[in-house]
């Protein structure tokens, strides 16, 4: 039987807003950190990786412009990705400033890791925040070995090289602080942390 033109329209259209619909899902589920994505487990010591840094950087992290997992050993180190695109971003960047300003550069490091995002805006976003510990570009070989599931995600490496927590989505100041003091007192995996974990407040 021959379909009605105009219902072979409505037919293609509804394929057409089906198909975006789970589309338009997919996306925000990654942003919020939701997806689905393998990775190295807690505990288990940091993928090797090799990043060029967005600015170089008179820190002990970055060499040459460059900065290594090896560079990270000897210091509890919060590694957080990230975009200047990204909402939970620009919301959770005044608390990685403060965190990064109260810790003791010789225990505790930070490196920010851009992802799917323009140098520029990014160089931008971290001038505009006051992010000055090292920023470097992520590459998909770093979001596949870490199983960096959205935007943005946090994780905290021992003073070994061993990724002890990760969280997804926005980082509250209190948990942050936890994570870091947990690494630094004790150096025992911390476990997942889960989205919307609701301990403490951020702004």
């Amino acid at each position: 039987m021959r379909v009605p033109a105009d219902a072979e329209a409505l037919r293609r259209r509804l394929g057409r807003w089906l198909a975006g619909s789970a589309a338009a899902l997919l996306a925000t589920l990654a942003l919020l950190g939701l997806a689905s994505g393998a990775g190295v487990a807690e505990s288990a010591p940091a993928p090797a990786f090799d990043l060029q840094l967005l600015n170089p950087l008179p820190d002990p992290l970055a060499d040459g412009g460059r900065v290594t997992n090896a560079a990270l050993l000897g210091r509890v180190t919060v590694i957080n990705v990230w975009a200047s695109w990204c909402p939970p971003c620009r919301e959770e960047a005044p608390i990685l400033r403060r965190a990064h300003d109260a810790a003791d550069p010789e225990r505790v490091a930070f490196l920010g890791v851009i992802r799917n995002d323009r140098e520029d805006d990014a160089r931008a976003f971290a001038r505009d925040h006051g992010l000055t510990y090292p920023n470097a570009v992520g590459d998909g070989g770093f979001a596949s070995a870490f199983g960096v599931r959205g935007l943005p995600m946090t994780f905290v490496l021992d003073a070994s090289g061993r990724i002890v927590a990760r969280h997804f989505g926005p980082v509250s100041e209190s948990r942050l602080t936890a994570l870091i003091e947990d690494a630094l007192a004790h150096g025992e995996p911390t476990g997942l942390v889960a989205p919307g974990d609701g301990s403490g407040g951020g702004s």
